[in-house]
């Protein structure tokens, strides 16, 4: 990934380098795995701006915006991923036959 621009909100998984070095290698399921914790992450501290938003405890409403849009984006992504790997599922499934 050094050479490649990396996706808006998808973080190498830490310390990648270390684990491809040692034996164990991270695999595509773990990186989605981290991918869709890190867009739950982003979702509840959305959450959390727009309720202390709504209390009065910050006053802020261009970072609450910011934080609710870059979590709607970041979810987005997340399901278009799933839809591809569940169509490319449904086609392999249909080859089988």
């Amino acid at each position: 990934m050094n050479g490649i621009k990396q996706i808006s909100g998808m973080q190498p998984l830490p310390d990648a380098q270390k684990t491809r070095t040692e034996k164990k290698e991270t695999g595509f399921a773990d990186a989605l795995k981290h991918f869709a914790a890190e867009v739950n992450d982003e979702l509840q501290q959305a959450d959390g701006q727009m309720e202390e938003f709504a209390v009065g405890k910050r006053s802020d409403l261009h970072e609450v915006v910011l934080a609710t849009e870059k979590a709607d984006l970041s979810f987005k992504l997340l399901l278009q991923v799933r839809n591809k790997l569940l169509e490319a599922y449904q086609q392999i499934m249909r080859m089988q036959v």
